[in-house]
């Protein structure tokens, strides 16, 4: 009976005595696992794609138009008469604090205009709708600061990608005035003053040695705005709000050209 005793006891410490060396091997897999994982290169390199102490100047501009006459909208739409557009040109400057790493200042001038000569919509025989003469402007003026980060992509420092974080203060008056001289005219005049902090990537070519021709695009948007509203030159309300969104805003792609000394 001790015998087996004896066998069972020593059976247990070789176990015991195995296994230790199995746990140690797993923690030292592991252990080699992440080293491994640290140590992993993707292959991606930031070639320098502009030097430190380098200034840029430039600028960007925008526009688009619509027309109901180009549109198959008016061809569903009985007497749809409408135009619009919008046009936007922010001039910069910056200055290189590092390679790739760039700080500036921005100024910026935008436009909207639409006008709604007539539009005449026949659903059914009870159910017509007639708006006549409706139009609607707006001009903003900014100013702002911004920071680009770019990214080399080439050896030659041809092709690079950036991303470009921008605070900018906006002020502008906008005008929506429907009515005739028979009905009346009602002229409403928004005044607005708003604080923005956006995201907008692109990308970054150069043309010629110092010439860059630039695309971007405006992803990311926090904004705070307040306004005023005058109908016929007598304050009728204010009101304030804030928002974010992030999604691709197609009314902020805009092409520029970038002069580097």
């Amino acid at each position: 009976m001790r015998r087996y005793i004896y066998t069972i006891v020593l059976l247990a410490i070789s176990i015991i005595a195995n296994a230790s060396p199995a746990t140690d091997a797993t923690i030292n897999t592991v252990d080699t696992t992440t080293q491994d994982i640290r140590k992993f290169n993707r292959g991606l390199t930031n070639y320098r794609f502009i030097p430190q102490k380098e200034w840029i100047c430039g600028i960007t501009a925008s526009y688009t138009g619509y027309n109901s006459q180009d549109s198959d909208i008016a061809l569903l739409i009985k007497d749809f008469n409408f135009t619009g557009s919008l046009f936007g040109i922010h001039p910069f400057v910056g200055y290189f604090v590092s390679d790739n790493n760039c700080i500036g200042v921005k100024l910026g001038y935008s436009t909207t205009g639409a006008n709604l000569g007539k539009i005449n919509i026949d659903i059914m025989e009870d159910m017509n709708i007639a708006l006549p003469n409706m139009a609607y402007n707006a001009k903003i003026y900014s100013a702002g600061i911004f920071h680009r980060a770019y990214l080399g992509l080439s050896r030659n420092g041809q092709v690079g990608v950036f991303n470009e974080t921008s605070l900018t203060f906006e002020s502008g008056t906008s005008h929506f005035i429907r009515g005739d001289e028979e009905t009346g005219i009602q002229d409403t005049k928004t005044v607005s003053n708003q604080i923005a902090l956006g995201l907008n990537p692109g990308i970054s070519v150069f043309v010629l040695n110092n010439v860059s021709a630039n695309v971007s695009v405006g992803i990311l948007g926090l904004n705070y705005k307040q306004s005023k509203q005058y109908t016929n030159n007598i304050e009728t309300g204010m009101y304030r709000s804030s928002g974010a969104n992030f999604k691709i805003n197609i009314l902020n792609i805009n092409i520029g050209i970038t002069v580097h000394i």
